[in-house]
C-alpha cells in the first residue's frame, strides 16, 4: 500500500480519483491547494504526489518544480493530471520534472502507474542533510515558490547570453571575452579558463589552447593553474609571450585573491562532440553553490557558440588555405601580412622574407610518382609548420615552392633561421604511398627589409633572385639578395 497525496482544486474530481485509488489498496490524503500540499509533502513526504495540472494559485507544474528543488521532497515522483492530453501540457510536464502525465479519464492507467512507481522501495536522503528551513505557512510557501521562479529566470537568462555568443562573434577569442563579461557580472573568482582542440592542418592532430580570464596581478600563476586544471601542456620557459599558445584575458574584474580553493572543472560539448573544457578557480571562500549552477549552465550551453566558430574557422580555412598542404594560399599570404602589418605599431620591422624550392622535384614526379611528389610537399609543409614560430607566415607560394615571412627579425636572425630551415628539410625523411621514405632538399633565397616602408613585392623580388642564385650555385644552400 502506497501514501498518495491528491491534490485538486475540484472536489468532485478529489472524490472520484480518492475512492478508485483507495479501492486499491493506497492511503489517499486528499488536499484542495498546491501550497497545503507543499507543506505537508515537506513534514512528512508521501510515496507519490497526484496533482492537476493547471490549478488557480500555485499550479500543478510550479508544485511539482517546488517538490523537485526541496531535498527532503525531490524523490518523491510526481503524476500530473490534466483533462485533456495536449502536446504542449505534456511538454512542460516532462520539463518539470514530472515522473509521469496522466489524463483524468485514464484512471485505471493512473493506478498502474503510481503501482510502477511505488513497487521498488526509494532511497530518501536522512533527515541531517535535509533543508533547514520549514514549509510552516502559506507564506512561506510562496516566498520559496518566488525563489524557485527566480533562479529560473536567472538561469535561463544565463543560457539565454551564453548561446548567443555563437550570433555575436565567430572567433574563439571574441566568445570568450564575451562571456568572461557574463560571467564576471554574476560572480567573483580568481580565474576562468577554457581550453579548445583547433585543428592546424589537415589530418594533423589537433592543438589544444587555452584562454584565460583573470586579474592583471595575477597573470602568470592564473595561466599555470589553469594549464594544470585543464591538462593544457605548459610550453617551454624559453617561449616568448607573444609566442605561447594561451590567449589571456587580463582586468580587474576578477578577484586579486593570492590563493584559491580547487576549480571547478567540466567538459563542454556539442551533442556527442567534445569541444572544450571549462573551469572556474574561485577566491578564498571557496566556490559556493551559485558558482557551481553558473558553471554548470556555461558549460551545457557553450558548446554550441564554439562549433559554430569552429565551423567558421574551417570554412576561413578552405578559403585560404592550399589543400594538398594545408599551408596558406598565396593570396591568403599576402592578405594576413598586409593585416599584421597594419595592426603592427612597428609595421612587423624589421622584416625578412624566405622563398625555398624544392630540389630536383620534376624528377621525383617523373621516377616516382604525381603521389610521391604530393607526399613530399606535405612533409616539406609540415617541417615548416613545426620551425615556424606564432609570429612567422608560412605558405606554399605555387608548385614546389614555399615562403616563409619572418615578423621582426632582422638579417642576422634570418639567415640563422634560413640555415636552420634548409637543415631541416635535408634531415627529414618523407613517406611516400608505396615504397621506401626518399630525402629531399631545397634551395633558399633570403631577403630582408631594409626600411621600416618595406613592399612586400620587392622582398619577394630579391628573394626570388637570390632562390635561383641558390639553384645555380649547386642547390641545397641559402643565399641573400
Amino acid at each position: 500500500m502506497a501514501t498518495v497525496l491528491l491534490v485538486d482544486d475540484s472536489a468532485s474530481a478529489r472524490a472520484l480519483l480518492g475512492v478508485r485509488l483507495r479501492e486499491s489498496g493506497h492511503d489517499v490524503i486528499e488536499v484542495a491547494h498546491a501550497a497545503d500540499a507543499a507543506e505537508m509533502a515537506r513534514d512528512d513526504p508521501p510515496d507519490v504526489v497526484v496533482t492537476d495540472l493547471w490549478m488557480p494559485g500555485i499550479s500543478g507544474l510550479l508544485l511539482c518544480r517546488l517538490l523537485r528543488a526541496e531535498g527532503g521532497t525531490m524523490h518523491v515522483p510526481v503524476v500530473l493530471l490534466t483533462a485533456s492530453d495536449d502536446r504542449r501540457s505534456r511538454f512542460w510536464a516532462h520539463h518539470a520534472g514530472a515522473a509521469a502525465y496522466v489524463t483524468k479519464t485514464e484512471i485505471d492507467r493512473l493506478i498502474d502507474v503510481i503501482a510502477d512507481l511505488t513497487s521498488s522501495p526509494r532511497t530518501r536522503p536522512p533527515p541531517a542533510s535535509l533543508p533547514q528551513a520549514s514549509m510552516t505557512s502559506r507564506g512561506t510557501v510562496q516566498e520559496r515558490l518566488s525563489q524557485l521562479l527566480d533562479a529560473a529566470l536567472f538561469e535561463s537568462t544565463i543560457a539565454g547570453e551564453v548561446r548567443a555568443l555563437s550570433q555575436k562573434a565567430d572567433e574563439v577569442e571574441q566568445i570568450f571575452q564575451d562571456l568572461a563579461t557574463i560571467a564576471s557580472d554574476v560572480a567573483g573568482y580568481r580565474w576562468l579558463g577554457l581550453a579548445t582542440a583547433e585543428r592546424q592542418l589537415p589530418h594533423a592532430k589537433a592543438a589544444t589552447r587555452l584562454f584565460v580570464h583573470t586579474h592583471d596581478a595575477l597573470r602568470e600563476a592564473a595561466e599555470r593553474e589553469a594549464r594544470d586544471a585543464l591538462s593544457v601542456p605548459h610550453p617551454p620557459e624559453r617561449r616568448k609571450r607573444d609566442e605561447s599558445d594561451a590567449f589571456i584575458v587580463t582586468d580587474r574584474r576578477a578577484v586579486e585573491a593570492d590563493w584559491s580553493t580547487p576549480p571547478i572543472v567540466l567538459p563542454v560539448s556539442f551533442g556527442t562532440t567534445t569541444m572544450g573544457r571549462l573551469a572556474l578557480a574561485p577566491g578564498r571562500r571557496g566556490a559556493s553553490h551559485e558558482d557551481r549552477r553558473l558553471v554548470q549552465l556555461v558549460a551545457a550551453d557553450l558548446g554550441g557558440p564554439l562549433r559554430m566558430a569552429a565551423l567558421v574557422a574551417e570554412a576561413r580555412r578552405l578559403a585560404s588555405t592550399d589543400t594538398l598542404t594545408g599551408l596558406l594560399n598565396r593570396r591568403a599570404f599576402t592578405e594576413r601580412i598586409d593585416r599584421a602589418r597594419a595592426s603592427s605599431d612597428n609595421g612587423l620591422f624589421p622584416m625578412s622574407l624566405l622563398l625555398l624550392d624544392v630540389d630536383h622535384f620534376k624528377k621525383v614526379n617523373d621516377t616516382i610518382g604525381h603521389d610521391a611528389g604530393d607526399a613530399v610537399l606535405q612533409g616539406v609543409a609540415r617541417v615548416l609548420s613545426g620551425i615556424a614560430r606564432r609570429s612567422d607566415f608560412v605558405a606554399r607560394w605555387g608548385g614546389e615552392e614555399f615562403v616563409v615571412a619572418l615578423t621582426n627579425t632582422a638579417e642576422g636572425g634570418a639567415r640563422v633561421a634560413a640555415e636552420r630551415v634548409r637543415r631541416a628539410i635535408a634531415e627529414a625523411k618523407y613517406a611516400l604511398p608505396a615504397g621506401d621514405p626518399i630525402s629531399a632538399t631545397a634551395s633558399v633565397g633570403l631577403a630582408s627589409a631594409i626600411t621600416p616602408d618595406w613592399r612586400l613585392e620587392e622582398l619577394l623580388g630579391r628573394a626570388d633572385k637570390a632562390m635561383y642564385s641558390a639553384k645555380a650555385r649547386g642547390r641545397n644552400r641559402v643565399e641573400m639578395a
